[in-house]
């Protein structure tokens, strides 16, 4: 059976460390979050997100945008928040209202202020693997946090990650690349065979594409580590992307959903907070 990759038990961890790093610091982190309240998901996951700042001292100023907002009026909000100097770290939850060019209101945020790492900026540092202080995007960050703890080193690995959103598959596949693994891109339109002949020897298995049960414990490697980065919905349960039940036997290392990536996004969110204010602090 699987070792289980426990992100809930790592990230209360992380926070209470971060909790002390704030306080020693003397600094006011802020976190401003700009998000459509008219989708389930982005409300529970920034209630949720203040209620972690709060906790470990950083402070939080959620902005909720109007259905029929522009791109130029969220990109508005985005130049009046660079501005501020109380804000020090500022996320865009998407999906933002249909008008709104999503990528384009990322790559407005301020690169020192861009705490999820999705403008063109930032992403650009990771996949050129640039050395300096930038922000990562938080969910691929938080799985190699995880990797790390667990002593699981992605060098001279095989790697596949299914889903290629700018959010999750693609900063994952560059910071698995970084780490020196060889690494596989997949997605939802991949060819089904031609998934599962990348499945069948691939040492580490990243999903998220949202689809529940889409990965199965059949077509997976002997001894492969699994994260699943997949949040559905069945029958009242959460449930992941990869068939857990059957994955857990061929395993070496599986994340649960709940409890596996979900705190990782949000510990490392806010990490990548309080980094953003302390470089701030520093280049003044």
């Amino acid at each position: 059976m699987a070792t289980i990759l426990d992100g809930k038990a790592l990230s209360k961890d992380l926070k209470i460390a971060l909790a002390d790093k704030v306080r020693e610091s003397g600094l006011s982190p802020k976190l401003a979050v700009v998000f459509d309240p008219k989708n389930d998901g982005s409300r529970l996951y920034v209630g949720m997100k203040q209620r972690a700042a709060a906790k470990v001292g950083i402070a939080t100023e959620d902005i909720a945008v109007a259905d029929d907002v522009t791109t130029e009026a969220v990109l508005k909000i985005v130049a009046d928040l660079n501005a501020d100097p109380s804000v020090t770290g500022i996320l865009v939850q998407a999906p933002l209202p249909e008008a709104v060019n999503d990528q384009q209101v990322f790559s407005a945020i301020a690169p020192e202020k861009d705490v999820d790492g999705l403008g063109a900026f930032n992403q650009g540092m990771l996949f050129g693997d640039q050395p300096g202080e930038y922000a990562v995007a938080a969910t691929p960050q938080g799985v190699m946090t995880m990797l790390k703890h667990y002593d699981i080193d992605p060098y001279g690995k095989k790697a596949v990650v299914v889903g290629r959103s700018q959010l999750f598959g693609r900063p994952m596949a560059a910071l698995l690349n970084n780490a020196n693994a060889t690494v596989t891109l997949a997605h939802r339109y991949t060819p089904r065979e031609m998934l599962l002949d990348s499945l069948k020897d691939a040492d580490i298995v990243v999903v998220g594409v949202g689809i529940a049960n889409f990965i199965t414990g059949d077509q997976i490697k002997d001894g492969a580590v699994l994260v699943d980065v997949g949040m559905n919905v069945v029958d009242g349960k959460a449930t992941g992307d990869i068939e857990f039940a059957s994955a857990e036997k061929k395993a070496s290392f599986i994340t649960p959903v709940p409890g596996g990536v979900g705190p990782m996004t949000i510990a490392t969110l806010l990490e990548n907070t309080f980094a953003a204010a302390l470089n701030q602090e520093k280049n003044q």
